[in-house]
């Protein structure tokens, strides 16, 4: 699965109800043959993904993630929770770890993937 698909499948993911009075930045770069890097902007249940180029460059993100396509292919899936993908190295998160967190419900919803 390209990045680009991996974008569009958090996308029909998104919960907007579990993102209520939340607003934040992710910096999102997946690593690897046809990674990328989007910043991840949610705003009270929207969400807004800018692919690389100079609006990720321009904003400084609450929070950074990065992870390997096949690691993040994994998560999705359910074969790999994010925190023990944390734990481990495969997941690196800068900034707000709370805010990294909030995206399980968004997400992962009924999922055991936590961030």
């Amino acid at each position: 699965m390209t990045a680009s698909n991996t974008i569009e499948e958090l996308r029909k993911r998104f919960n907007p109800n579990a993102a209520k009075n939340l607003s934040a930045t992710y910096l999102i770069s997946i690593e690897g043959e046809d990674g990328g890097t989007w910043l991840t902007k949610i705003d009270d249940g929207n969400i807004e993904f800018i692919a690389q180029g100079d609006a990720c460059l321009a904003t400084e993100p609450d929070c950074r993630i990065a992870v390997s396509a096949e690691d993040l292919e994994m998560i999705l899936s359910g074969r790999l929770s994010a925190m023990t993908a944390a734990l481990s190295g495969m997941l690196v998160i800068e900034g707000e770890l709370g805010l990294a967190m909030q995206l399980v419900p968004m997400f992962f919803d009924g999922q055991a993937s936590v961030f």
